[in-house]
């Protein structure tokens, strides 16, 4: 074969090899971007109030007369609410929405601003989507000159293709490292603190990825500085109260799905109900969870569900002064399916202590797993 012929094979051969590149970056890329954000805004448990003109009924079965005065926890981008008053209330849009209850000024203009915010997040991750395309076709330009470089030099040594093939080979044993974990966005980690007596309190996060959003405030130099009760009430230096500490953000975790369960949608809720009171989780703590997941979950055919708690820790860790006494964590990780999937039964009884002893720290949150991207 002549050396046009060799040349031309080769640049062939580099050309694949590039798009190869181009495509892994880019869709490494755009994971990290993919998942959609919590479609639900954390608000101050003392910040903003409803009072809804009719009888409500509450997630205990508990009837409220009107005139009930109800803590608004959540609103999302549709109007819904979730409300707190000794006990939790949904109220989605169909029932009663912002505008059918009497609630002050500033949660109608709060309102305004999430459903701004909404749309510039939109507009966002379209920007950095189109950034990763942009990536992807740089790092595609620069390996076909780097295959091309070490190719056509050696073009009448060895043909084309073999040398390709090393080289590929080669720059994947690099890349199946990124390839066997997965980027993910964590979704509502919420930290509540328990200590003895009213206490100072200082948490940092460490993880393996990027903070976005936080509630309240979180300094990424000396983290959360709050005044932490035995029930659990959080008092930051301007008085403010909150409930737990929020952070939401991408993460790169290892799962290990080797074991879980595959649930029923109709019995997610059950599942959970059992699933997190062995994991440690308490009455109120449990119904925060369910609240936040059930909506994403109770509609699928199955959900194929695993508790990352071990993988969750090397990717996301606490650092928390004074030091906790005990420490229980629940991480969440799932994916809808259409079929059942038989799986051996993960023993959750070990994941997290018993007894809760001493300063204690419940964290819980999760992620929604996109299968078929890095397997």
């Amino acid at each position: 074969m002549n050396d046009k012929a060799n040349k031309k094979r080769a640049i062939i051969f580099c050309l694949i090899e590039a798009v190869i590149v181009a495509a892994v970056v880019i869709a490494f890329e755009m994971t990290l971007n993919r998942a959609a954000r919590v479609p639900a805004i954390l608000l101050s448990h003392a910040e903003h109030e409803a009072v809804f003109d009719h009888d409500i009924t509450g997630c205990d079965g508990t009837v409220y007369p009107a005139g009930t005065v109800f803590n608004v926890r959540y609103i999302d981008s549709s109007g819904g609410l979730t409300l707190y008053n000794d006990d939790w209330v949904m109220v989605s849009k169909g029932e009663v929405n912002i505008s059918e209850a009497q609630s002050n000024p500033d949660l109608i203009a709060f309102a305004d601003e999430i459903a701004t915010a909404e749309n510039y997040r939109q507009k966002q991750e379209k920007a950095y989507d189109l950034q990763a395309v942009g990536v992807g076709l740089v790092a595609g330009v620069v390996a076909f000159w780097i295959f091309f470089a070490i190719n056509y030099p050696l073009r009448n040594v060895l043909k084309a293709e073999v040398i390709v093939l090393i080289v590929h080979v080669v720059i994947s044993s690099f890349v199946a490292p990124f390839l066997m974990t997965y980027a993910s966005k964590a979704k509502a980690p919420v930290i509540y603190l328990y200590p003895q007596e009213d206490t100072e309190v200082n948490v940092r996060l460490s993880l393996n990825g990027e903070i976005e959003t936080t509630y309240p405030l979180y300094d990424k130099t000396i983290g959360w500085n709050v005044i932490a009760s035995p029930n659990g009430t959080l008092t930051d230096s301007s008085g403010n109260e909150y409930s737990f500490l929020f952070w939401e953000g991408d993460i790169v975790i290892k799962p290990d799905l080797s074991k879980g369960f595959c649930v029923k949608g109709e019995d997610t809720a059950e599942f959970l109900e059992q699933s997190l009171k062995q994991l440690g989780l308490s009455d109120t703590e449990r119904d925060a969870f369910i609240m936040f997941w059930l909506p994403e979950l109770e509609n699928n055919k199955y959900n194929v569900i695993t508790f990352q708690t071990e993988a969750y820790e090397k990717a996301v860790s606490m650092n928390i002064t004074p030091e906790p006494d005990t420490i229980i964590r629940v991480n969440m990780l799932w994916y809808p399916s259409t079929t059942y999937v038989d799986m051996e039964p993960q023993d959750l009884t070990v994941l997290n202590p018993s007894e809760r002893e001493g300063f204690t720290v419940v964290e819980w949150g999760g992620e929604k797993y996109e299968r078929g991207i890095f397997k």
